[in-house]
């Protein structure tokens, strides 16, 4: 044989070969279809990093930065870094200060009036630099981030919690900044005052969200006029960002429910009564009107997050000579063990109790029977608390601004008909 025909014979062997093994791995078959393939280009998304939490580094794909962003940003640091005190130098020098033109210049100057940086002078005026500097813009500009005060660690948080936080901290990295917690359970005990003012004293911190925050420490941020955003309602008289899911309205239509049903004594169990969000439910519940002339009764159940405790809680309250004959339960783990309880006290559900979970959690789907429960949208839910955080940091104001998602009502299988008496 010929050392050509050898070359080409081996040449064939292996595609051969090829032909075989794709054809077996399922991932490329050869044809001998003359059909061109198109021609398109394929449009590939961007894949986002994720970085194990022991490699604590952030990698960001390099992106062309506009020379009027350019321009916005030197800007804003001038001002946070009181290069000026209460205007602008003139256009002219900006221009030549900058080597930009005055189109690039009358861009930025037009969103920094966006951002409530500026206001614009008139005709042969210079621009009014606004009252109060921009230290939160400026810390983030220099690579600064935010802290979320709780007083759970993270990897405690339900699995909706986690995932609203994983969003946000998503959003976060997308315009460069860090999420962290900071966990400090003695924060929600007598008056934290002089620990809340160590630690927002620290370096390097934009914004903080507020977890679960007690009414101390929300009046605390609103009158220090940090930037914050709180995650869930405000308490009274406090009037802070906030994104929270509407539990008045869920209160209200979970009492509906139980009155169109023929109840009239909800229980209401919840690890922390006194938190905004319990509150608001209840004032909800409170609406409750049956339909067979009987005044509505809510009773509130303290859950010590035991067995025992449950148990003795629900013995009690079950064992009045007016029993509830609905229970919401606010946490989806607690919805087992009071299923569990009310089985050793020969109460069955949803024949003898109905119950309710107020948060549904992504294990409640495959529950036997499937509870009746209510959710919203988590990922929808981070974006927007992201946003707000960013947008009130970089503008260096602080608007009271609050979002509420409506909540979906799932039926499930454990909200039926009270029975006769």
């Amino acid at each position: 044989m010929r050392w050509k025909d050898a070359g080409s014979f081996a040449i064939s062997s292996c595609i051969f070969v090829v032909g075989i093994l794709s054809d077996r791995c399922g991932r490329v078959k050869l044809t001998t279809d003359p059909t061109p393939m198109p021609s398109k280009r394929i449009q590939r998304k961007p894949v986002p990093i994720t970085i194990r939490a022991s490699q604590p580094l952030v990698v960001s794909m390099p992106s062309r930065v506009s020379l009027v962003d350019q321009t916005v940003q030197a800007l804003r640091q001038l001002i946070a870094n009181q290069r000026w005190q209460d205007f602008l130098p003139s256009e002219e020098v900006l221009r030549a200060q900058f080597g930009i033109s005055r189109v690039t210049l009358r861009k930025a100057l037009s969103e920094l009036v966006e951002q409530r940086w500026i206001k614009l002078g008139g005709r042969g005026q210079r621009h009014r630099i606004t009252p109060g500097a921009h230290p939160a813009a400026a810390i983030l500009a220099a690579g600064g981030g935010v802290k979320c005060l709780s007083q759970f660690t993270e990897f405690s948080l339900t699995w909706s919690t986690r995932i609203i936080f994983d969003e946000i901290r998503q959003s976060l990295l997308a315009r460069e900044c860090q999420l962290e917690f900071y966990q400090r359970v003695s924060l929600w005990r007598g008056n934290p005052k002089r620990h809340l003012d160590q630690i927002t004293g620290e370096p390097g911190v934009a914004g903080w969200i507020l977890y679960r925050a007690s009414p101390f420490i929300q009046k605390w941020f609103q009158e220090s006029r940090i930037p914050c955003i709180v995650l869930g309602p405000c308490h009274e008289e406090v009037s802070l960002p906030s994104v929270a899911v509407d539990y008045a309205a869920l209160g209200r239509h979970a009492a509906a429910e139980a009155s169109r049903l023929g109840h009239h004594h909800i229980a209401f169990l919840d690890s922390d009564p006194g938190v905004a969000s319990a509150l608001t439910t209840l004032e909800g519940l409170r609406k409750i009107s049956p339909k067979d002339g009987r005044k509505g009764k809510i009773t509130v159940i303290g859950d010590d997050d035991t067995v025992a405790g449950l148990r003795k809680s629900l013995v009690r309250v079950m064992g009045a000579s007016d029993p509830p004959t609905l229970i919401m339960v606010t946490e989806a783990v607690q919805a087992m063990p009071v299923m569990g309880i009310l089985r050793e006290m020969n109460l069955e559900i949803p024949k003898d109790v109905s119950m309710i979970v107020r948060d549904h959690e992504p294990f409640l789907n495959r529950s036997v029977p499937e509870f009746t429960r209510y959710t919203f949208d988590w990922l929808r839910f981070g974006r927007t608390a992201a946003g707000i955080l960013t947008t009130m940091i970089q503008g260096g104001v602080r608007k009271s601004t609050h979002r509420t998602l409506l909540p979906e009502f799932i039926a499930g299988q454990t909200l039926a008909r009270r029975r006769a008496d």
